[in-house]
């Protein structure tokens, strides 16, 4: 964004006069960018212009910047002069999940009953909609995990994003939302899980669920919903019968 454009955000912007000015300045900066005044890939103006416009010192101004790129609107640039407003994505109503989990609006038990369903949603639309490059990516990845079945930590990590790519592969943004949660409550699940357990068992336990990824994987490559939701409901009926015995 040339500097004139700079300027003309900062006249978009006025003095803060309340005790939570950073929340304040990252709800007019939020408003902003959900109107499309500010859009994707614009820079905002320096900390130090917006210091001056806001009447308000760098440390509200950092906390109020912060809060937006936690938030998934901004993203700062090291050594750079201002912010970029990011392209639109899923982070805001992941975070929101996540929060809702955390402070007990939902359960672990809501979680998984809801998760039974909507898995099964995603791999069957995954098999009927996943594209060429989506298969690709899959097929790459679980090559990827493969040779990491020996570093269990990095095996459970990498669980979650294949199952990202499933949900990308099944063209359903709320589908994409949803995995991303699910998925990585299973990984910690699965780790704590897999710390009481004997040695043996752990290698059975991440060898086994590799298996399953590559039964998903194969139904998803050859466009068959009915054995891509079977092998899901496979999987998610062992890890549900894991999950009771906790």
């Amino acid at each position: 964004m040339p500097k004139e454009d700079r300027a003309s955000t900062l006249a978009m912007f006025h003095p803060v006069e309340t005790k939570r000015a950073s929340e304040a300045i990252y709800d007019q900066i939020r408003e902003l960018i959900l109107r499309g005044d500010l859009k994707p890939d614009d820079r905002l103006p320096s900390e130090r212009s917006m210091m001056d416009t806001f009447h308000r010192s760098r440390p509200t101004v950092r906390e109020a910047l912060r809060m937006l790129e936690r938030s998934g609107y901004i993203r700062t640039i090291p050594g750079s002069s201002g912010a970029v407003v990011m392209h639109p994505n899923n982070r805001n109503l992941e975070n929101a999940l996540s929060d809702a989990l955390r402070i007990g609006l939902v359960s672990l038990e809501e979680i998984a009953e809801y998760g039974a369903i909507s898995e099964l949603a995603m791999v069957g639309w995954a098999a009927q909609r996943g594209t060429s490059e989506d298969v690709q990516a899959m097929e790459k990845y679980l090559a990827q995990m493969e040779t990491a079945i020996s570093d269990r930590e990095e095996f459970w990590n990498m669980d979650s994003q294949f199952y990202g790519l499933v949900a990308k592969a099944a063209k359903n943004n709320v589908s994409q939302v949803f995995s991303q949660v699910f998925s990585r409550w299973k990984c910690s699940f699965a780790k704590e899980k897999m710390a009481a357990m004997p040695e043996q068992d752990r290698d059975a336990m991440i060898h086994h669920t590799h298996s399953m990824h590559m039964a998903i994987f194969q139904a998803i490559c050859d466009h068959d919903v009915e054995r891509a939701q079977k092998a899901m409901e496979e999987y998610l009926k062992i890890f549900k019968s894991e999950w009771k015995a906790q």
